[in-house]
């Protein structure tokens, strides 16, 4: 029982870790670093001799709807966290 709170918790929290990291890295690309995000295609974003402009396009599609894929995932998982953790408790 104890494995199988600790994947609930992991499905709970790893969707959310996910959308913040690409969340963090497209504000990264687009701020500091100058490169030009958006929804309709990806440009050209060169860093260090590398183009990494479809990576931040990418990145930029998760950061922006990524949460609407990933919340009923994170809430489920929640959910059943929660449920198993109180059937878990001894009674009485």
């Amino acid at each position: 029982m104890r494995l199988l709170s600790r994947l609930l918790a992991l499905a709970t929290l790893a969707p959310i870790l996910v959308w913040l990291g690409a969340l963090g890295l497209t504000l990264i690309l687009a701020g500091p670093l100058g490169c030009r995000i958006d929804e309709g295609s990806s440009h050209p974003c060169v860093i260090a001799g590398h183009d990494l402009g479809e990576t931040a396009y990418s990145l930029g599609m998760i950061s922006a709807w990524g949460l609407f894929f990933l919340a009923p995932i994170s809430f489920t998982a929640g959910l059943l966290w929660g449920l198993t953790t109180l059937l878990r408790r001894p009674r009485g």
